[in-house]
């Protein structure tokens, strides 16, 4: 049983590689640099903190999580021609049903997909009246609607995710069905017709199971809704909804970013790790003492422009992006300028020789040295006056490895 479970572990494990590696921008669109260029931008956004949720990456949610239902009370009403013209437009309920305000009672469910979006089936119903357009009482209706709704935290589209956070406004629009019954005074037959709504929900979390809301939203129903016209959305009657609720989330799980591997990293690093363990060990015999030397005198040597003991900073094909796991590079070079208050450093950049024309090779390595000057810059302060910006575009090829070309090396000056 073992050898099975070893077995299907090692099959699992060389069909993930090989699914990651057909995955790479590389693989999917050979020779696109924008498309690399669109890669390596997402993943910085995706590591980045203060990426809104919007433009960030999610983890496929299990369906059975983030589910939740709510319930709602409050209060609506019709604006139609009739209602328009309605004795009491602004009144609440009263005993001769002559108020346009009236009670109305809401039930939803749904699941969210992402920080940013869901999907949820509503139901509401409440009661109104029909009025004519010589604004006469017809008679007292009920209603009841159902639709399939589009949600949108708002939140989440300008700012990172915070499942912790005490308010998050949500829009959202639907379309169904909306069913009024019978006016007995005038002996209509009730019947169903289509409906599309939009509205506000403001949530207040109370933990992770509960929210608080207050909800506002309008119904356009068709101009026959209560009775005085044919049936037409050009003139919608409009069914304005005001109410309270709240929502109970069951199955709550917080949602994970998703990790966006860089193909090109895992492969330096696999190439550094294989050179390691083929690399020689040296074994120093014991000595008992050791052999005195005569003192030398040392020849004055005239310093010369020389290489650094700084790593480079390495980029992807058609970038000029200082990816994240470059900056401690940077980092040394400027901690290695402020130890050594007089010295410069020289920015070489290159490109490969493989890709690209010789103009648009030498256009990159200039963004290239740009872009490591303005990291030190900006993030570690150091002065302009201390770099000199070079680019050698792919004429000089620095490294026999190709990939290896698309660098900035420092030079002290």
């Amino acid at each position: 049983m073992k050898k099975v479970f070893l077995i299907a572990g090692l099959l699992l494990s060389t069909t993930t590689a090989f699914a990651q590696k057909e995955l790479t921008v590389v693989n999917q669109y050979p020779g696109d640099d924008k498309a690399l260029a669109e890669y390596v931008t997402a993943v910085e956004k995706q590591s980045n903190p203060k990426t809104s949720a919007i433009r960030t990456t999610w983890l496929a949610d299990r369906p059975s999580s983030n589910w939740f239902i709510s319930g709602q009370i409050g209060g609506g009403g019709v604006v139609s021609d009739g209602h328009l013209y309605s004795t009491k437009p602004f009144q609440w309920f009263d005993t001769k049903n002559e108020a346009f305000w009236h009670p109305n009672f809401g039930f939803a469910v749904g699941k969210w997909f992402s920080p940013v979006w869901g999907l949820r089936l509503s139901e509401s119903s409440g009661a109104t009246q029909a009025w004519d357009k010589a604004h006469n009482l017809l008679g007292n209706t009920n209603y009841v609607e159902f639709t399939a709704d589009y949600l949108i935290n708002l939140k989440n589209v300008f700012s990172p995710y915070n499942p912790k956070g005490l308010f998050n406004p949500v829009l959202y629009l639907g379309a169904g069905l909306i069913h009024t019954n019978e006016i007995e005074e005038i002996k209509a037959d009730g019947f169903f017709n289509l409906a599309a709504k939009a509205g506000l929900q403001l949530n207040f979390r109370l933990n992770d199971a509960f929210n608080l809301f207050l909800d506002g939203k309008v119904i356009l129903a068709p101009s026959n809704f209560d009775r005085n016209d044919v049936a037409s959305f050009i003139s919608s009657d409009v069914l304005p909804i005001a109410g309270v609720g709240l929502t109970y989330n069951f199955n709550f799980r917080h949602f994970v970013k998703a990790p966006l591997y860089d193909q090109a990293e895992i492969d330096a690093l696999n190439r550094e790790i294989n050179e390691l363990r083929n690399r020689p060990q040296v074994v120093c015999p014991p000595v008992e003492k050791c052999p005195e030397v005569a003192p030398v005198v040392a020849a004055p040597v005239v310093e010369e422009k020389k290489a650094v003991e700084l790593e480079p900073v390495f980029f992807l094909l058609g970038s000029s992006v200082v990816r994240q796991n470059q900056l401690t590079n940077v980092a040394k070079a400027a901690e290695y300028l402020k130890s050594h208050p007089g010295a410069k450093l020289e920015l070489a950049s290159y490109a490969d020789g493989k890709t690209g024309t010789k103009a648009v090779n030498l256009a990159l390595s200039k963004r290239r040295s740009e872009s490591v000057a303005q990291v030190l810059i900006k993030k570690y302060g150091i002065s302009k006056d201390r770099l000199i910006k070079k680019h050698y575009g792919s004429e000089v090829q620095p490294f026999t490895e190709n990939d290896w070309n698309r660098v900035t090396i420092f030079i002290h000056q």
